[in-house]
């Protein structure tokens, strides 16, 4: 099964605002072409990467932090719009007459609350040769929720969910991947695990592709198979 990771934009890339009475509102979900921040390396989700996604009609709903008990809307309802554009994907949501949905609802209007955030999994895509940057072509989107935290495009959300699996691939200790991504996410990364975190993504890196054989020379074998006939044959 595909891993399904998260992604998460900072207000100023999701551009979340309230609309009407403020029971429903409208921010990107996803945004194309914008790079993450080196984690250590960098991505970026290629314009047109979600356009197969959102023409395959699989229901895609909009969560609160990622919960799947808090659900502000979906397509099959109606009550979420996804809408692809040269910018990247734009998530319309009509809130739910909710506890949770009049809070949100607030929060959104105050400008307390701002972020996007996505669930997806990957379909296609490539590394940088030095494995520096990482480009998204195609993803299949599973999900969008509006975050009340910190967001930011990072990979550390997904990644430290995936920890044990990353350390038991890689062979590092899963105590020092989980400080080493806390002190990236507090912005306090010290050269050791920094080290740690590039030795991670190394060794989680496919392997390179065997080479291409040489092309057989048909004529030579045909020549050799032609000596041992004759061989035979006396």
């Amino acid at each position: 099964m595909t891993a399904i990771e998260y992604r998460a934009w900072a207000p100023d890339s999701a551009e979340m605002r309230a609309e009407g009475d403020g029971m429903s509102f409208t921010g990107y979900a996803i945004r194309y072409g914008v790079k993450s921040e080196p984690l250590p390396f960098r991505e970026v989700i290629a314009p047109g990467a979600v356009t197969r996604s959102l023409r395959s009609r699989n229901e895609i709903k909009a969560f609160v932090n990622h919960d799947t008990n808090l659900v502000l809307g979906s397509t099959r309802a109606g009550t979420l719009r996804l809408a692809e554009d040269d910018r990247g994907v734009r998530s319309d949501i009509d809130l739910p007459d909710t506890s949770y949905g009049r809070d949100l609802s607030i929060s959104v209007q105050r400008g307390d609350v701002s972020g996007m955030s996505f669930g997806f999994s990957v379909v296609k895509d490539k590394w940088s040769d030095d494995y520096s940057e990482r480009t998204i072509h195609e993803l299949r989107l599973h999900e969008v929720s509006v975050v009340t935290g910190f967001p930011a495009y990072t990979q550390t959300s997904a990644a430290v969910r995936a920890l044990p699996l990353l350390a038991k691939r890689t062979g590092v200790d899963v105590d020092a991947l989980a400080e080493a991504f806390d002190a990236l996410s507090a912005g306090t990364l010290d050269d050791d695990q920094a080290a740690l975190l590039a030795e991670a993504v190394d060794r989680a890196r496919p392997e390179a592709p065997a080479p291409e054989p040489e092309p057989v020379d048909l004529s030579a074998l045909q020549a050799l198979s032609d000596l041992l006939k004759k061989r035979d044959d006396l």
